[in-house]
């Protein structure tokens, strides 16, 4: 009778790594097309996050009320960082729908800091029930009193169409409702790995446009 002879380790080893190696070649594809997918999720979940906040925006602006002397008010300011950091005040009818009086509404980027660890960094709203626009100091404003539209804004920029021409823009407004508005709201894209990409810029945001046009 023959006697079976048994694997020794070092066959062993060597067949466990040649598994293994043809695992690794037979799942890449698969885990490219798997990431490939997760970031285009996330780049669509941001996209549509910015697009639910411009129409949050544009629902806010079609209850401006127009006969108002002072209706839209636009603050210019830039941020440490170098974005537009602007301030938006409409006098709307809004608050009504919570048992308010008319008032101002205020859209502007909260950042925190080491002052004010508890804000979460983003876009914010704020509601002033029987004030108009120019009764308001933006730069008082604490982000604890208002009402966070979209976290990881650091961007948002408005203007106010000038003439014509589509290049001429105003960044400092006040009074009745103009013809337009340009707004532009940016977030810092993520990082899924949290590593810097060679080559490009740190800070690089997704933005959205939108060009609002009063009838």
């Amino acid at each position: 009778m023959q006697s079976r002879r048994a694997f020794t380790l070092i066959e062993i080893l060597i067949a466990v790594m040649l598994t293994g190696m043809l695992m690794t070649f037979a799942l890449a594809p698969v885990a490219v097309t798997v990431r490939r997918v997760v970031e285009t999720q996330e780049e669509y979940s941001d996209l549509s996050a910015l697009s639910r906040t411009m129409n949050f925006i544009a629902r806010d602006l079609s209850s401006a009320m127009r006969m108002a002397p002072n209706v839209i008010m636009v603050v210019d300011h830039e941020a440490m960082g170098g974005n537009d950091d602007d301030a938006l005040l409409i006098m709307s009818t809004s608050p009504t729908a919570q048992g308010l009086s008319c008032g101002t509404l205020v859209y502007k980027v909260e950042e925190g800091g080491m002052m004010h660890n508890n804000i979460i960094p983003g876009l914010y709203r704020w509601m002033f029930p029987g004030k108009i626009p120019n009764g308001i100091n933006v730069n008082t404003l604490n982000g604890e009193d208002g009402q966070l539209v979209l976290p990881g804004v650091n961007l948002f920029s408005v203007e106010v169409p000038q003439g014509s021409h589509e290049d001429e823009r105003k960044k400092e407004y006040s009074g009745q409702l103009p013809a337009g508005l340009y707004i532009k709201i940016g977030r810092k894209k993520k990082d899924p790995f949290g590593l810097p990409t060679i080559g490009q810029e740190k800070d690089k945001l997704d933005e959205l446009e939108s060009v609002i046009v009063f009838p």
